[in-house]
């Protein structure tokens, strides 16, 4: 197995994957308040056939602040310049939560460079309500310089997972979000709570195969959310996990990897 670590223009990353070069790449992108060690269970699981990359999206991890007024596109633009940098053509892109609206502003601006997208967990189309609490929630933590709210966020993300194997999971994520710059945590989280309609009429652009894939039991990233997103992508499909939440690529990995690999499989080969 072959791992390379890195950073690059204030980007840090991690590559893993047979020690022959792989014909595809899949890049993995997590969600705010995460970092690239999220996906450990993914790595494990698709290294041994396919070239994996994951790296700390803006503020996160290892990898620069975003600026003050940051948008979509400077987050698109890390992965743009992070994939020249280590000279890697068309991948397959998965992100989750924040990370697929990345995933999904990236495949938009970039169509010629994505074989296959899976956005996990991804929000489209709020209500007002929904909208404002996660605003409230981003405003908070700039103003106060500190990252509140973390059991609350980790009660919607973790549904029902009390075994000792899923609440060490549970404190690993927690020592992460804490960990984070609030500063970068605050900056990204304030562009996911207003991004939700980022692609509202667009979604038809997209030539490539799409899984919009979530669990059934996330309660703000929805189930009817991925399904409204693949009607409107061409070639869009939409599948829900049962008895799973936001955090279901890392608290039940075995699942979400084999729906991932049957998509891509189908799809692809």
């Amino acid at each position: 197995m072959r791992t390379e670590k890195g950073s690059t223009s204030g980007t840090s990353y991690s590559i893993c994957g047979p020690e022959t070069v792989a014909s595809q790449t899949l890049v993995f992108i997590h969600g705010v308040g995460l970092n690239q060690q999220i996906w450990q269970p993914q790595i494990e699981h698709f290294s041994r056939h396919y070239q994996v990359l994951v790296y700390d999206m803006l503020g996160h991890g290892g990898s620069h602040l975003p600026g003050e007024g940051a948008t979509l596109d400077d987050y698109v633009a890390q992965l743009a310049d992070l994939l020249e940098s280590l000279q890697l053509g068309q991948v397959i892109v998965v992100g989750h939560s924040m990370g697929a609206l990345v995933s999904v502003a990236f495949a938009l601006a970039y169509p010629e460079k994505v074989i296959a997208l899976v956005p996990m967990n991804i929000v489209y189309q709020r209500s007002t309500e929904q909208r404002n609490a996660v605003m409230a929630r981003a405003a908070k933590v700039l103003a106060d310089g500190e990252i509140a709210g973390v059991d609350g966020a980790l009660s919607r993300w973790f549904a029902d997972k009390t075994d000792p194997e899923s609440l060490a999971k549970i404190d690993l994520v927690r020592r992460w979000m804490l960990a984070v710059d609030p500063v970068g945590y605050g900056r990204t989280y304030r562009l996911f709570s207003v991004s939700d309609d980022a692609f509202s009429g667009r979604l038809g652009q997209l030539p490539m195969p799409v899984l919009y894939l979530t669990g059934d039991n996330d309660p703000n990233s929805t189930p009817a959310m991925s399904i409204q997103m693949a009607e409107e992508t061409p070639n869009g499909w939409a599948a829900s996990i049962p008895d799973e939440a936001h955090m279901m690529a890392y608290i039940s990995p075995e699942v979400t990897n084999r729906t991932i690999e049957f998509f891509l499989k189908e799809f692809l080969e």
